[in-house]
């Protein structure tokens, strides 16, 4: 018993070093520089007005106070009640080992910290009149592996989102369910908005890449039914003519810090690993959730996540992809193009996206601003005249 004992407290000591060399390295990580690359246009054209918009903001969960990014949105939301927003995930960070280490593996767990930086978000949403929506990242699953553990810190920061969303603000949905998936299930759920014209389908990225890496007791069954359900969604929508918009947290398409080739420390640990695309699970989800998009070729299919602090946009094969992860974490490399309206980069500034709506087509805008000194920009990457 007492061998045991000690093999405990020593096993926690080394997972403290691993955890301690892990920060170190991975902050000292950069990405290479590219060339600059023209410019897309720098506003959009349009004289007619949307039928419907939708703003995305992702990894706003960092700030104890409302930043400039989160401000510049809640602008956008009271100008256009006819919309609704999406938080992409990663609501809420929180530093290991009492703030100790700067490495914020942790989530929302009730106290004074966590609740201000929810509240950052949630109180942008006190006088708007849209709907709005929180999707679960690995953060607010505290970068848990094992689902009992992450769940439980996940169900206390969808319940207070919940309750605030019900109890302070007016939005549509505030008594139809906010943060979806609901539970730490994967989803697919659908909601259609546009007057029947546009379908968002939420999912669970990082529950699906838990499911996708367990060895022991992989569920099977349970990811099958889950990529037949969501076909069957995206079937119905595409046989409807609706707009598709996938909504999760992890990135299909992106480039960036999490996309790196795996160095040796993260393979040490599950928990920094399945943030990379390269790490089979997550790798795996990725290339099935492709495929399925793709198997449509329907040219109004637009996947959009966060995870990556910058904002992306991709189109290849007619499906658009979106990274809008720059709500207030900001990855500062020497990284940035935008070209031919096919991709478009932009990094070191917080930002969001937008679609609009207009029957036949659709525009993307991207918003950004350097700093709080100077004015919010606006490009349009797709649709402009």
């Amino acid at each position: 018993m007492i061998s045991t004992i000690v093999q405990d407290k020593e096993m926690r000591y080394v997972n403290l070093f691993i955890f301690i060399i892990l920060n170190v390295a991975l902050s000292h990580r950069c990405l290479a520089q590219t060339p600059p690359i023209k410019q897309v246009e720098t506003k959009p054209v349009n004289a007619e007005t949307p039928t419907f918009r939708l703003f995305l903001i992702g990894d706003a969960g960092e700030g104890d106070t409302t930043g400039a990014t989160l401000l510049d949105l809640k602008k956008k939301l009271a100008d256009n009640p006819n919309s609704a927003v999406v938080f992409l995930g990663d609501n809420c960070y929180k530093k290991m080992f009492f703030g100790l280490i700067s490495l914020e593996m942790k989530g929302y767990d009730g106290g004074k910290i966590t609740r201000r930086r929810m509240m950052s978000q949630l109180n942008i949403l006190r006088d708007y009149k849209g709907s709005a929506y929180f999707v679960p990242g690995n953060h607010d699953w505290w970068n848990m592996i094992h689902l009992k553990g992450g769940k439980k810190h996940l169900l206390k920061e969808q319940l207070f989102v919940e309750d605030t969303l019900r109890n302070f603000t007016s939005i549509l949905n505030h008594n139809d369910g906010t943060f979806l998936p609901v539970n730490g299930t994967l989803g697919p759920i659908s909601r259609d908005f546009n007057n029947g014209k546009t379908r968002l389908i939420f999912i669970d990225t990082y529950r699906l890449i838990i499911e996708e890496g367990a060895k022991r007791h992989r569920d099977s069954l349970l990811i099958n039914t889950f990529y037949k359900e969501l076909k069957n969604q995206l079937t119905d929508a595409s046989n409807k003519h609706e707009k598709i918009i996938v909504v999760g947290h992890h990135p299909i398409h992106s480039k960036g810090k999490h996309s790196l080739p795996l160095i040796f420390w993260e393979r040490l640990n599950r928990r920094f690993a399945d943030s990379n695309p390269n790490y089979p699970p997550y790798n795996r989800m990725a290339v099935h959730l492709d495929s399925l998009l793709k198997e449509h070729h329907h040219p109004d299919v637009y996947y959009v996540a966060g995870h990556e602090h910058s904002l992306e946009y991709f189109i290849t094969d007619s499906l658009h992809y979106i990274v809008s992860g720059a709500g207030s974490k900001i990855d500062k490399v020497k990284m940035e193009d935008c070209k031919d309206g096919t991709q478009c980069l932009k990094w070191n500034q917080g930002g969001f996206f937008e679609i609009d709506f207009y029957g036949l087509y659709e525009t993307v805008l991207m918003y950004h601003r350097k700093d709080n000194k100077t004015e919010l920009e606006v490009e349009c990457l797709t649709g402009c005249n």
